[in-house]
């Protein structure tokens, strides 16, 4: 399988909220980071971060653009939450994995807090994302 195959396989499970599903894609020292947050390390560790967001109703990923080179996978994504009352939102992600020996070992992603802070508060952000392609 190649690096953007297992990205993308890693992206399509996320949907599924199971962190064991997960495992065999990361490898033991994988790191994980949020831009602007600390780097979570280790498997266990990354899988309990993991775990959290699956509190979220309605989230998952979906990739609208990716693109390899080697082991560097770039893909930019609508990370999918929901708002209080249930109303899904994208947020626009930007994400850099590192793939090695067909498990991730660096995924990096790149966000921006205060527009998610705009779609939760259902505020009309239309302006701030990225048009559909």
């Amino acid at each position: 399988m190649s690096a953007k195959d297992t990205v993308q396989q890693f992206c399509d499970v996320m949907a599924k909220k199971d962190v064991e599903l997960l495992r065999p894609l990361l490898a033991d020292d994988v790191v994980y980071q949020n831009v602007g947050m600390p780097a979570v390390q280790g498997l266990d560790a990354v899988l309990d971060a993991v775990g959290g967001f699956f509190a979220i109703p309605c989230f998952a990923f979906e990739t609208v653009n990716a693109v390899a080179e080697g082991d560097v996978v770039m893909n930019e994504r609508l990370d999918m939450v929901a708002k209080s009352d249930g109303t899904p939102v994208g947020l626009p992600v930007m994400g850099t994995f590192v793939v090695r020996d067909g498990k991730i070992t660096r995924w990096t992603d790149y966000w921006d807090m205060g527009l998610l802070q705009k779609l939760m508060s259902g505020e009309d952000a239309a302006a701030l994302v990225p048009a559909p392609y």
